[in-house]
């Protein structure tokens, strides 16, 4: 079995991003990884089946299920009326900002089959704040200081399910894929670091230690996209808030983020925007 890596473009603003699932349509989101936590919310209807490192749920209206950063998983849902679903990824970068040691531990959260008393009203807190920051969201394309408020309610979100959910994050008995996502999450991490340099393949390969061709192939085969594209996505994410907020050259902005030249930049950022960087500007 082969797993994806999932590159998840946080918004702009926001230490978190929110899809909205509302499709009634038989839907099969195959297995993958991302970096992420992952909050699968159900508003109605239902998931027929939540994958997650060997373990199968079936979510309904009201259920959670957090999914931790690097852990296996997707999502099956059969043809049915009515359904709406969100789901939250908040960052890492963000979670390990505000608390360190988030890489040793994981959150034990699914609301399927809770039965203690406290366990009912710890969810009951934690719907109560995912419903505020869906009103939030939602409002943030036209209203500035929404992002504000999602801002602060994705702090208490950290922080109720660091007090109320929180372990010690297990080993993992798939060492082969654990040694894969480790690798990968390696050369992800360096390349968000270092992206402003010059990261030719020979450089990266050196760097770990990699013949360059399996580096291109271990690259393309665990996220689907080639090293070369997750790199300039980086360079672009990165690229916006000085695009959008500062009146500096395009070719400034283009040198400041690694991009050679002000064509490479153009070439890329069309190819995703559909605009050129000044018109989107």
């Amino acid at each position: 079995m082969e797993y994806s890596y999932e590159l998840i473009k946080p918004h702009k603003k926001l230490p978190l991003k929110m899809i909205f699932h509302t499709s009634d349509n038989q839907i099969f989101i195959p297995r993958h990884w991302d970096e992420s936590v992952e909050i699968s919310y159900v508003l109605s209807g239902k998931i027929d089946k939540i994958y997650i490192d060997g373990r199968e749920y079936e979510s309904g209206a009201g259920d959670i299920v957090v999914i931790n950063s690097n852990a296996i998983h997707s999502f099956s849902v059969n043809r049915g009326k009515n359904r709406k679903a969100v789901t939250l990824f908040i960052a890492h970068e963000f979670l390990k900002t505000v608390y360190p040691d988030i890489d040793q531990v994981e959150f034990d959260c699914t609301s399927m089959g809770q039965g203690k008393n406290q366990n009912k009203r710890e969810f009951a807190e934690l719907r109560k704040i995912l419903n505020c920051i869906i009103n939030a969201y939602t409002e943030s394309e036209n209203n500035p200081l929404a992002c504000i408020k999602v801002t602060s309610l994705t702090y208490e979100l950290t922080y109720h399910l660091l007090k109320h959910f929180k372990i010690p994050k297990k080993n993992s008995s798939k060492i082969q894929t654990q040694k894969y996502i480790e690798r990968l999450t390696f050369i992800t991490s360096f390349i968000k670091e270092n992206y402003q340099q010059n990261l030719f393949l020979e450089v990266l390969s050196n760097q770990f230690n990699l013949s360059q061709e399996y580096l291109s192939r271990f690259f393309m085969k665990h996220t689907g996209i080639t090293l070369l594209n997750y790199i300039n996505a980086i360079r672009l994410e990165k690229s916006l808030p000085e695009l959008m907020n500062t009146n500096h050259p395009i070719i400034k902005i283009a040198l400041n983020h690694g991009f050679p030249n002000e064509k490479s930049y153009n070439r890329v950022f069309k190819n995703v925007y559909r605009l050129s960087p000044s018109q989107y500007r």
